[in-house]
């Protein structure tokens, strides 16, 4: 099947200071890719595939080589081509795979559905697109966040923020169970459904179910969060825990407020 494969844009280059993180022994980078790929090349109304990544990764040594490592195979990226392999590949080999396989699998999957369905072709248009930044946190943190929108047809795209947190000294990968004490879990869904209560204007969970948040589930901490100097940061993104409507939900709790459950407070 004959394809037009619009001219690919990979670059490196420092990136907007202001959404880079500063930290001593380690530098950032960045590649940038912007692909469009269109299904059939002579065919004026044929749908399309395009294909935006900013990433950034680390420079500076054994660290910076783990806080690569680690985020090639965490899923920031989806499909999560690179999770199946654990060896050690540069940012710029991995965007370039991921960009090839992903037009690769839309050409093979679309291909027939189009063929066979041309009056209906704008639902067969897809569009990925990331960017990346970096931001100190508390006690040596550093935070990666990834902005990401895909749309494959329906009504709308999805949009959501992803986040891996490392610890920039070693280049380990922070969860839930390094930042609070065994046992947290209870503790720390009861403080961010009283955050969510407030946000959403509810007297408690019921409340909150009512319209339509954590319905049918019990509540329960993100892993997805992003350690800041004063606070700690939960993302429920689209349709998490609640309908499309509502949006990414952010939760915000101060350090303070979590004494009990950190293992190091501030």
């Amino acid at each position: 099947m004959a394809c037009l494969l619009l001219p690919m844009m990979i670059g490196c280059g420092g990136g907007d200071s202001a959404r880079t993180a500063k930290i001593e022994g380690l530098e950032f980078d960045s590649i940038t890719t912007d692909t469009t790929v269109r299904l059939v090349a002579d065919d004026a109304q044929s749908p399309t595939c395009h294909i935006r990544l900013s990433i950034q990764y680390a420079k500076g040594g054994k660290q910076a080589d783990a806080i690569n490592d680690s985020l090639l195979h965490s899923g920031l990226l989806v499909p999560d081509y690179l999770a199946i392999g654990k060896e050690h590949i540069t940012m710029r080999h991995a965007v370039d795979s991921f960009v090839k396989r992903y037009v690769a699998d839309y050409l093979k999957d679309m291909a027939p559905l189009y063929r066979q369905d041309k009056d209906h072709a704008t639902s067969y248009n897809c569009e990925y697109i990331v960017s990346t930044t970096t931001r100190n946190g508390r006690d040596n943190m550093l935070s990666y966040v990834a902005d990401t929108y895909s749309f494959a047809g329906g009504a709308h795209g999805f949009s959501q923020t992803l986040v891996r947190n490392f610890d920039a000294s070693t280049g380990k990968r922070i969860t839930l169970t390094d930042v609070f004490v065994p046992g947290f879990e209870q503790g720390l869904c009861d403080k961010i459904v009283e955050r969510m209560c407030k946000k959403f204007d509810a007297e408690d969970i019921e409340g909150l179910r009512e319209q339509v948040i954590f319905e049918g589930i019990d509540p329960y901490p993100t892993d997805n969060f992003i350690l800041d100097k004063d606070e700690i940061t939960f993302i429920y993104v689209e349709d998490e825990i609640a309908p499309h409507a509502v949006g990414e939900i952010n939760i915000a709790i101060p350090y303070s407020d979590l004494e009990d459950l950190l293992r190091h407070s501030n």
